[in-house]
């Protein structure tokens, strides 16, 4: 009787058909499953540093050493990071 081998964890198999359904299962899926949760990760990484982004520019705007335009300039700024941020949120 013929053996097959799973080529990721060695397991033994009587049947092809049954060697190709662990491998969908447990190996090829589990990699899918794996490359999703490190995407959403780094997404979740993004949305942060945009938010800190956001509130340095809310910070910079209050200084006492910029002027008017300077001041309205990063109110625009940090307004536009917001709406996009929204739009990300909600597209997700």
């Amino acid at each position: 009787m013929k053996e097959y081998k799973c080529k990721y964890c060695g397991e033994v198999f009587d049947k092809p058909l049954r060697l190709a359904q662990h491998a969908r299962s447990r190996h090829k899926r589990a990699k899918t499953r794996e490359k999703k949760s490190v995407e959403k990760e780094k997404q979740g990484e993004q949305i942060n540093r945009t938010i800190e982004a956001i509130g340095i520019l809310k910070g910079l705007q209050a200084s006492p050493n910029l002027n008017e335009a300077e001041k309205k300039l990063l109110g625009d700024v940090s307004k536009i990071i917001e709406e996009l941020l929204a739009y990300t949120l909600k597209s997700k």
